[in-house]
């Protein structure tokens, strides 16, 4: 949970990070929390003033990488 602009939030960081310590690093609008001991970035957040809950950011599909269209069929 994270006071942002007066209003708690609720951020989605899941089940697995119940009981770690967790960095809430915050810069305007853009949050992201951290793993207290590894540094490891666990979500990535950007505060909706219309929510309470904040779910993580989706991650984007990165371009295909190999694939049998990548195979000469001719010499």
């Amino acid at each position: 949970t994270l006071r942002h602009a007066g209003r708690l939030r609720h951020l989605g960081i899941g089940r697995a990070h119940k009981h770690k310590r967790i960095i809430v690093l915050v810069r305007e609008a853009d949050v992201t929390a951290v793993e207290h001991g590894t540094g490891e970035i666990l979500a990535e957040f950007t505060i909706d003033p219309t929510r309470g809950y904040q779910p993580k950011k989706q991650n984007t599909p990165g371009p295909k990488t190999g694939g049998v269209n990548d195979v000469p069929t001719h010499p």
